[in-house]
């Protein structure tokens, strides 16, 4: 394999103060330890994931997943269908729900992150938005043809004072999240090791 047969991978990824900046930085680093051509770039409006032969989204979960990010799946959809994709998203909280997979996609759940639900079988309001299912669901939703390879939920950096008020309001009241930094380096270092093998091997003829 020349050069130029080598795959081309794309990190995108959304922010609102940069954390999540951070663990796409990891991500990619862990990515070129094995492949070759790989991006790290901010999703913008005219970011374009043509020409890419593998592509990986990230964003936070703040009231709903990054809009920048959501936006992105949706309108690239069917280019992202068409090459492995993966995603993740960084939250302040991840309810357990024992479901290693969302409508047939595997996800992997940092355990720094996810908290068993106070009764099992009968979650309350805020214990079924943090769900998995309620996360991962709304993104498929909005891009049907796009189905994910993997998708993983990291702990993200929930800093307060950087914060209007609607949404400390709706971290604290709906989310029910403490502020800290959640981020698990090893975790993310770790599933992105396990990528490797999915986004191998996946250059045009």
């Amino acid at each position: 394999m020349t050069e130029t047969d080598k795959p081309r991978i794309l990190v995108a990824y959304a922010t609102r103060h940069g954390s999540t900046a951070e663990v796409a930085e990891a991500i990619a680093g862990e990515l070129r330890a094995a492949l070759t051509g790989v991006d790290v770039v901010p999703i913008h409006d005219g970011l374009d994931p043509a020409g890419y032969d593998a592509v990986v989204v990230g964003g936070p979960m703040i009231m709903g997943w990054h809009r920048e990010a959501m936006r992105f799946v949706k309108r690239h959809s069917d280019t992202l269908s068409r090459v492995p994709t993966a995603l993740f998203i960084t939250a302040a909280s991840l309810t357990e729900t024992a479901e290693d997979g969302i409508a047939g996609v595997p996800i992997f759940k940092d355990p720094w992150l996810v908290k068993e639900p106070r009764q099992p079988g009968k979650l309350s309001y805020k214990e079924r938005y943090a769900a998995p299912r309620h996360y991962l669901g709304a993104v498929l939703e909005k891009a049907p043809a796009l189905r994910p390879f993997a998708v993983a939920f990291f702990g993200g950096s929930l800093d307060l004072t950087r914060m209007n008020l609607l949404e400390k309001l709706f971290v604290m009241l709906v989310v029910g999240a403490a502020p800290g930094d959640l981020r698990n380096w090893e975790a993310i270092r770790g599933w992105a090791r396990e990528l490797t093998p999915g986004l191998r091997g996946t250059a045009r003829d």
